[in-house]
């Protein structure tokens, strides 16, 4: 490593700037111009530059002055400005259905359409559902968020992703050659469990497992959203955890997925009925009993469970914190919290538009052009 340090350009300072006082912001708390700068530890100059110009660009608004006594001026009270910008997000989560939506700059949907694709989904369709939404509004748009099932790469390279039978499909600059609007392109469980953790009940460390048609996870330590060397982390699904399992559609034995994916349990019921509650409480078992290593390697606070709520139910949620408990608490140590997501059909599309939100908000200054259009 090198002992020299790179001097920050003033357009690095300015977007750190932004950035810092868009997350005391983020998704919907006001707080007062003064107050933005002692937590973000700025001037009263600094911060009053930044915000104003924050103001400008349509991010923030003005509620008015705090109610604060004593002398002196007044410091203005701050919020997101969710009348002027709007996210594009998408969910191909679904093969066969891709869902889009209209966010605004707090992350709540506005508005949402779906777009059935009983052939499955593909790139012309998610294009056709970008320029539906885009043509919905006649606000400015922020960016375009798309949230896909399988390994994605930074650059927006779809690598692999078994249930959309893509291979190393360059989504990003296809959507954007078509568009002509910045877009993002990430797993859809990683966009799960930041709308977890900003809307939902997840803390700084937590991991969020999706039970649907495959099985995956996502890992967020010290608020940060864990990728990985290779952006696989999260791929659980074919990982063995039964080498005597039932056969996996990837051609191993006792898969992750083979064993407690919502297809499978719905067999499982569907030739049983009366062994349902018995054969959710093994799958919730089984999961804890697996969760449990990375759980207590990383001292996860908890863990958000999605899925259909037939299939995690009470059953299926207090046999796997049962496990857990029983396998990992100690005296110094003590397990995560197990729930289900509480955000609903909305959580992917809310999550994968606040990934954009976040990522883009800071540049927007380089559009400045749009403010004075609208």
């Amino acid at each position: 490593m090198s002992g020299t340090q790179t001097k920050a350009s003033p357009s690095d300072i300015r977007i750190s700037n932004i950035t810092a006082a868009f997350k005391q912001l983020f998704p919907a708390t006001q707080i007062s111009r003064a107050n933005i700068g002692k937590l973000i530890g700025l001037s009263r100059f600094t911060t009053s530059e930044v915000t104003g110009e924050m103001v400008d660009n349509r991010i923030l608004r003005e509620l008015g002055p705090d109610n604060r006594e004593g002398r002196g001026k007044r410091s203005q009270v701050l919020a997101i400005d969710t009348d002027f910008w709007r996210i594009v997000s998408i969910d191909l989560s679904n093969p066969k259905l891709a869902k889009g939506a209209l966010a605004d700059l707090s992350g709540r949907i506005v508005d949402r359409t779906e777009l059935p694709a009983d052939n499955g989904c593909s790139v012309d369709d998610v294009i056709s559902l970008c320029k539906q939404l885009i043509a919905s509004t006649p606000l400015p748009i922020l960016g375009i968020g798309i949230a896909v099932t399988g390994i994605v790469e930074p650059d927006g390279v779809v690598r692999k992703s078994v249930h959309l039978e893509w291979n190393e499909l360059p989504l990003k600059a296809e959507v954007e050659n078509a568009t002509g609007v910045p877009t993002l392109v990430g797993n859809d469980t990683n966009a799960a469990l930041v709308a977890e953790r900003f809307f939902g009940d997840c803390s700084p460390n937590s991991m969020l497992i999706s039970i649907g048609r495959g099985v995956g996870a996502a890992l967020c330590l010290n608020d940060v959203i864990i990728e990985g060397s290779s952006s696989t982390a999260g791929e659980i699904a074919h990982v063995v955890v039964d080498p005597n399992g039932p056969t996996c559609e990837c051609g191993k034995r006792g898969c992750l997925e083979s064993l407690v994916s919502d297809d499978r349990l719905q067999e499982r019921i569907a030739q049983d009925p009366a062994s349902r509650t018995r054969i959710l409480a093994e799958a919730g078992a089984l999961l804890g009993r697996v969760m449990a290593i990375p759980a207590g390697l990383l001292d996860l606070r908890d863990i958000s469970i999605y899925g259909a709520p037939e299939i995690v139910n009470a059953q299926f949620i207090d046999a796997m914190e049962d496990e857990i408990r029983r396998t990992m608490t100690t005296d110094y140590q003590k397990a995560p919290q197990i729930h289900r997501c509480r955000q609903g059909e909305d959580l992917t599309l809310r999550g994968q538009a606040t990934i954009v939100i976040r990522t883009l908000v800071p540049t927007i200054h380089e559009r400045g052009s749009l403010i004075g259009d609208a």
